[in-house]
């Protein structure tokens, strides 16, 4: 944030956690066990928390727009997932993909697990799918 050379943002940011209205955790903090920890150690400060998660993954048929994300909530959590990526937008990968026709994807990212591995090669499927139905 000293980059950007600002009195006015210096004066605002802080490490005490307990004089911040926003905290900025890692991402793989950003999730219901973890966020009610972290609500836990300052519940004389606050009863409820807003969370939003960066990820790449939130684009699908139902969300075209900010408007549409819905959060996921747990208690007196919410979490919203909104769109982003460091490298390709998911409407670029989809795209990109369709033009390749790879014969086969190795998914590298949201495979932790055999529902998330499975989860992406029917995402994968789904847009190779469309490219056929298309000719």
């Amino acid at each position: 944030m000293c980059c950007l050379e600002s009195q006015q943002i210096k004066k605002r940011i802080t490490t005490d956690w307990k004089a911040a209205q926003v905290h900025v955790l890692p991402m793989m903090q950003l999730s219901f066990k973890n966020l009610k920890s972290h609500l836990a150690r300052f519940s004389a400060q606050y009863d409820r928390l807003v969370a939003f998660k960066p990820t790449g993954w939130t684009f699908s048929e139902q969300v075209q727009s900010v408007e549409d994300i819905e959060p996921q909530i747990s208690g007196n959590i919410s979490i919203y997932g909104i769109p982003y990526s460091e490298h390709s937008s998911f409407l670029e990968l989809k795209r990109f993909v369709q033009w390749l026709k790879p014969l086969k994807i190795i998914p590298t990212v949201n495979v932790g697990s055999w529902s998330s591995r499975k989860a992406m090669e029917r995402c994968f499927g789904d847009w190779l799918s469309e490219t056929r139905a298309k000719l």
